[in-house]
């Protein structure tokens, strides 16, 4: 088969593979959330119902709220994001809700109907003060900037933002840094480690301007989770010093600290294109006077009468004071929990027989650093033989703190027949909000295991009998899946059939080469040899897909990191890098520069204006990074 039809049907194959795939690997979500969950009588709330993954959404209906006075709502928004490759949609209802009296309410679940099926969210919970908190969303206005302008009143009496009017004489720069700034606010300054800080990056600004982040913040010390889209450009109108300003959220994260001490939250820097309106312009054309305000553009204003302005802005660094957990009273098994947590366990059969293996589920429900949390130590009695466990992450990381459950499912085997107790198991976690440790413990469990027939001949004839009149009943119910999954399977056998024969003709050119002195070998193939870990990433590098860079750099660099550091794909985190890389002797900051480096090439990913000036850069740094784990390998 000639070379160019092995590659066009390889590439067909895996178009329809990976399209007949997708359905089956996203899952439809549907989640509720309240933010703030804490606020004054008398401010407001944003209630959010989203449906993520769903090929159709036909209806969504909210709960009854009747602790509540809607403000404005349901708005309604959608999306799509690609993260390493996979594609993730979402549909959401929004509301802004005020409270009728103070308490704590709990918002019950909403129902959704999408693709054909019925889904229920997660209820909120929302805590109402008699005083003002600060927290309260601000009600949003048109997006014109310069809407409710009377034209035909007399200038004298109006009280109309102009700062986007450059008078002659007027230092244009010295303007901008009057009327725009970029600050971070933060929720708290001090906290315990593994306790959550909400940081916002905010962009104030009473001008016209084009802006974009050229440089995102550093969260050295922390694990970080994103609270808003990447994409999210909405505004909100704010006073400050008595002044209003249109306010832009850049960044908005929930941060958990990983160490005590005095941890400083980094500066975004944004590139503002700035344009104003010269005085004399506007004096010579009144008549564009009034369209101008409305909304001016490049295509309104001649060149003459605009004045176009370039600065980049930043915050002032905060430093999170972060307590390390207090040593008195640590409970033996506390593993870093921070937060209020329950468990739950359970086992798949409380009665089986030796030829049948049992499964253990432990269940840690809660909010905080969901996920951070391990599993508690498990006694097993004897007799009982446990192995690794499979982690399950149910977590709604729009909440502050995380919510939500991890799921620890413990496959086990029983050598003997007999009645067994799996023991109660004790969880700790450090509560914040008392400052002291809790330790809450799960009930014990029983299970009785029969003898083992040794599954004779017979018997397993029959049971196959059954198992095929299983099998046909399921392929009639499910045929439509059935058919999908034999496709896929053909396609797969096809395209390895496809990669074996171009595998056999690369090894005959490889056995070619070999024949040669190594003196005769062109200098090109020798340098071949010595594979680059980021080779797909070079090629991407000078290509004007920065997409596809960043994504190719960012699993190339995760291959690498997890096959130095011997760490499975899942398990790779800031914690585990920093505790791999100090048991091979590498210096702590190196680890920390690692993880940012990780952390910035999947922001690229996020964000929807691709940042090609910084490809060359965090290329470089990933071979640098990865050639000096290579050294400390060695010196190991």
């Amino acid at each position: 088969m000639p070379v160019i039809m092995q590659a066009y049907l390889q590439k067909t194959f895996l178009l329809i593979f990976l399209f007949a795939g997708y359905s089956a690997i996203a899952q439809v979500r549907f989640s509720a959330s309240i933010t703030p969950n804490t606020i004054g009588k008398n401010e407001y709330a944003q209630l959010k119902f989203t449906v993520e993954n769903a090929g159709e959404v036909q209806q969504i209906d909210p709960p009854r709220l009747k602790d509540f006075t809607i403000v404005s709502g349901p708005g309604q928004e959608s999306g799509m994001s690609m993260v390493n490759g996979n594609e993730k949609k979402y549909i959401a209802l929004s509301y802004i809700i005020r409270p009728k009296g103070t308490g704590t309410f709990v918002i019950p679940p909403a129902t959704a109907k999408a693709d054909g099926a019925a889904y229920k969210s997660n209820a909120v919970s929302i805590k109402v003060l008699s005083a003002s908190t600060g927290n309260s969303i601000q009600l949003s206005t048109p997006n014109n900037p310069f809407a409710g302008m009377d034209m035909f009143d007399d200038p004298a009496p109006r009280t109309v933002n102009r700062d986007f009017i450059l008078k002659k004489g007027e230092d244009p720069q010295e303007k901008i840094h009057r009327n725009m700034f970029v600050t971070l606010e933060v929720d708290r300054k001090t906290c315990y480690v593994g306790e959550p800080v909400v940081a916002t990056y905010k962009l104030y600004t009473r001008l016209k301007s084009e802006s974009n982040m050229v440089k995102n913040p550093s969260f050295n010390g922390f694990s970080v989770i994103d609270l808003q889209q990447a994409d999210n450009t909405n505004y909100q109108v704010e006073k400050k010093d008595g002044r209003e300003y249109n306010v832009y959220v850049i960044r908005k994260v929930q941060l958990y600290p990983l160490l005590p001490g005095e941890l400083e939250l980094g500066a975004a820097e944004i590139e503002n294109n700035v344009r104003f309106i010269k005085a004399e312009f506007i004096n010579q054309r009144p008549d564009i006077f009034n369209e101008a305000m409305a909304d001016f553009s490049d295509a309104m204003i001649p060149p003459e009468g605009m004045e176009l302005q370039r600065v980049t802005l930043q915050n002032k660094p905060v430093i999170i004071s972060v307590k390390p957990l207090p040593e008195t009273n640590k409970p033996a098994g506390f593993k870093g929990a921070v937060g209020n947590f329950t468990i739950e366990t359970k086992v798949e059969k409380n009665n089986f027989s030796t030829d049948d293996g049992g499964k253990l589920a432990i269940i840690i429900s809660g909010e905080g650093n969901l996920q951070m949390v391990n599993a508690p130590e498990i006694t097993w009695p004897a007799g009982i033989e446990g192995f690794d466990p499979k982690i399950t992450d149910d977590l709604l990381k729009g909440t502050v703190p995380v919510g939500g459950r991890k799921i620890f499912e413990f496959p086990f085997a029983v050598s003997k027949a007999g009645n067994y107790t799996i023991p109660a198991l004790a969880f700790s976690f450090f509560d914040p909000k008392q400052g002291a440790y809790r330790s809450v413990e799960s009930k014990p469990l029983s299970v009785t295991v029969t003898p083992g027939t040794g599954r004779p001949a017979e018997n397993k004839e029959e049971n196959q009998l059954k198992k095929e009149d299983s099998f046909l009943v399921s392929f009639f119910r499910n045929r439509l899946r059935v058919v999908s999954l034999v496709a896929v399977l053909i396609i797969l056998g096809l395209i390895f059939w496809l990669r074996k024969d171009v595998k056999k003709e690369k090894e005959v050119a490889q056995l070619k080469e070999t024949s040669l002195p190594a003196d005769e070998k062109p200098a090109e193939e020798i340098i071949d040899r010595q594979q680059n870990p980021f080779e797909r990433a070079a090629e991407l590098l000078q290509s004007g897909d920065g997409k596809l860079f960043y994504q190719a750099l960012n699993e190339e660099l995760k291959k690498q990191v997890c096959k130095k550091l011997s760490i499975l794909p899942e398990e790779l985190n800031r914690r585990t890098i920093i505790a791999q890389m100090d048991k091979m002797g590498i210096a702590y900051q190196t680890a920390i520069q690692l993880h940012d480096l990780i952390e910035e090439i999947e922001f690229q990913l996020y964000t929807p204006v691709v940042e090609h000036e910084k490809k060359q850069a965090l290329y470089e740094k990933a071979n640098e990074l990865v050639q000096l784990q290579n050294t400390y390998r060695t010196q190991a």
